[in-house]
């Protein structure tokens, strides 16, 4: 009995000492500075988190060429996942690529001349995502919520800086693939200044 509750002992000891891997939900993005959107911090909350905590940007995304006025190539990093999102080509400014952690997203929009619905697929997922209203960018949606609900919406009416993340989405969702419907609303909802 003595050496069954010396073993439970030591395993709990080694599992204490591994890190844990907690699950990450995106809460909001704002730019880092009131005057450009070239910049930005990103907030997520842990299944691990205090909800009183003060929440700390956990990520950023920023332009990678911000004094070429070169808009085509991202460079995004949340805790140790990097990775980068990039026009494919000249020819088609509209059609995005994601690529990190293993995983690559593309993003199209589902209509020709239609950058309000976005087809976005990455891994075993495909999504649409869309905005709320064609003639108002301040809220977008997930049509199918088969792997859970994501959406966006400023924090301020027609002030693109700030949004509210609401990321209900399943485990099953990679990281790149958030990324990418969060990159399609501060791109396509805000000025390139």
């Amino acid at each position: 009995m003595n050496s069954i509750r010396n073993l439970i002992v030591i395993i709990s000891i080694f599992l204490l000492g591994l890190p844990l891997s907690a699950q990450q939900w995106f809460v909001g993005i704002e730019t880092a500075w009131t005057d450009s959107f070239v910049e930005w911090r990103l907030y997520t909350e842990s299944e691990f988190e205090e909800e009183d905590e003060a929440l700390e940007a956990a990520g950023e995304l920023e332009l990678r060429w911000k004094n070429q006025d070169n808009w085509t190539e991202w460079d995004f990093q949340i805790g140790d996942e990097r990775g980068q999102i990039a026009a494919v080509s000249n020819t088609r400014p509209d059609h995005w690529e994601v690529r990190g952690d293993g995983v690559l997203v593309t993003m199209r929009p589902r209509w020709n001349n239609d950058l309000t619905e976005w087809k976005i697929t990455g891994g075993s997922v495909s999504f649409v995502f869309k905005s709320k209203w064609r003639n108002n960018l301040d809220e977008w949606i997930l049509v199918n919520d088969r792997y859970g609900h994501f959406s966006l919406q400023t924090a301020w009416e027609r002030d693109p800086r700030q949004w509210n993340i609401y990321d209900e989405l399943n485990e099953e969702v990679p990281l790149n693939v958030k990324m990418a419907m969060i990159f399609i609303v501060t791109f396509y909802s805000s000025p390139k200044i």
